[in-house]
């Protein structure tokens, strides 16, 4: 019996996050991933361990078509359209082999730390943070690119509701939280939906989250640091919003 669509991207998924659990260095481990429920993409969150303790991340993306995002901090794999699974263990191992000191694999800061705390507490209020497309990308639904270091950051910042936008659209002027938001975006650590008004909502990808929130348990004062790296009133009216 003839496999649909659903059933053969289903299954070509299976076999990648079996691969990759095969294929991986015995210095990397494969901490969490999620699938894509309209394409063969698989997004794995690659980790390894220091001496000294400290955890190094990799966001490594395999796909059956070109990544959208420009300058995402990530390693992406084409495996072409219809997908070539066969030679997938080669092509993992050549992404992989030497990689332990790329550029790709990063350190969570503490800033960083902070914002995927203000993620999960806007989640619990059904908020989310979104940028304003222009109209050209927007339009194009990811067939064209979109660059996280002009494009994002050029666009317009809003803290707004996860299921109706006309319930709250409230506009940030925040260069420096906005691009965080980029680096986190183009790690995977926030998965867009496109929504009214041309806004790409970002939506926290929790089966990386809270793993990493849980691995890279530190003690600190998450809001101060927010309100230290973003200003008074960018948490205050951040807070308003929580109590609206």
């Amino acid at each position: 019996m003839q496999l649909d669509q659903e059933q053969t991207r289903k299954l070509g998924q299976k076999q990648i996050v079996t691969v990759l659990k095969e294929e991986l260095p015995s210095s990397i481990s494969l901490f969490a991933y999620n699938i894509s429920k309209t394409d063969m993409s698989v997004y794995s969150l690659l980790c390894q361990t220091e001496y000294r303790g400290q955890n190094k991340w990799m966001t490594l993306r395999i796909a059956d078509h070109p990544l959208w995002l420009k300058n995402a901090q990530q390693v992406s794999l084409d495996i072409g359209s219809p997908a070539d699974l066969i030679h997938l263990p080669q092509e993992i191992q050549k992404k992989l082999h030497g990689s332990e000191k790329s550029e790709s694999w990063y350190q969570m800061t503490q800033s960083e730390l902070a914002i995927l705390h203000m993620l999960d507490e806007c989640q619990q209020k059904g908020l989310v943070w979104a940028v304003r497309l222009p109209e050209e990308i927007f339009a194009a639904f990811k067939k064209k690119s979109l660059n996280l270091q002009t494009d994002f950051m050029e666009a317009e910042l809003f803290l707004t509701n996860r299921n109706n936008v006309n319930t709250l659209l409230l506009p940030f002027d925040a260069f420096h939280f906005q691009a965080q938001l980029a680096r986190l975006y183009g790690r995977n650590l926030l998965f867009s939906q496109f929504s009214r008004h041309h806004l790409l909502k970002l939506l926290p990808t929790n089966q990386w989250i809270q793993p990493i929130l849980k691995e890279e348990q530190v003690d600190f004062d998450w809001q101060r640091l927010i309100m230290h790296n973003y200003g008074k009133d960018f948490y205050q009216r951040y807070q308003k919003a929580l109590l609206a």
